[in-house]
């Protein structure tokens, strides 16, 4: 079957290892796969599944990645594989909501979020990692809540109520709502301040 890249939404990726394959030869697909212009500016969540990543071998990937301008937002392992005690500290879970999250709902996470979906005004999403919206934020999101001032929040559409990033906040400016933007963008913190750009 091979090494198998999805684009959930571009600037997405899910990269789901193959496991009858060596990491060697995963890698080898993944380099010729993301020979493709397609996958340029994209943030990537590694699906490892069972695989016994090292941390040389996670160096190798990120670097590879960041190579064809990408970059690793979190790692997503198997249930059996989680279980295990000797996952580094710097590698998340990642929880993934296949739905609009509607207002007044509440989800919160100690990992990585990714919502498949809107984020309706009046709803929570808090994570102690980043916080990943393919569709319009227009609620709430506190990501790197345990205090991570390196977690991001990346949304198709950027319109929050607020947003926050380890201890700072931001609101969203009053705008005419036709003015909503057409373009990924992401937010994370630099100089003590929360930034948002287009990716």
């Amino acid at each position: 079957m091979g090494l198998n890249i999805k684009g959930i939404t571009i600037p997405a990726l899910l990269i789901k290892f193959d496991e009858s394959l060596s990491f060697e030869d995963n890698l080898k697909e993944l380099e010729e796969k993301l020979n493709s212009a397609f996958f340029k500016s994209s943030v990537s969540i590694v699906d490892a599944g069972n695989f016994e990543l090292s941390e040389e071998q996670k160096k190798i990937l990120e670097e590879t990645l960041k190579k064809h301008n990408s970059e690793i937002l979190s790692y997503k392992f198997s249930d059996e594989r989680k279980k295990k005690k000797n996952l580094s500290k710097l590698t998340r879970n990642l929880k993934i909501i296949n739905k609009t999250v509607r207002s007044g709902q509440k989800i919160k996470y100690e990992g990585d979020i990714l919502v498949l979906g809107d984020v309706n005004p009046d709803a929570y999403i808090i994570a102690s990692g980043n916080i990943i919206v393919m569709g319009a934020l227009r609620g709430i999101a506190h990501a790197g809540a345990n205090g991570d001032e390196n977690a991001q929040i990346i949304a198709l559409k950027l319109i929050p109520q607020q947003i926050r990033i380890a201890g700072y906040y931001t609101r969203s400016p009053d705008e005419d709502t036709n003015n909503e933007p057409n373009y990924p963008e992401k937010a994370y913190i630099e100089n003590n301040r929360i930034y948002i750009e287009k990716i």
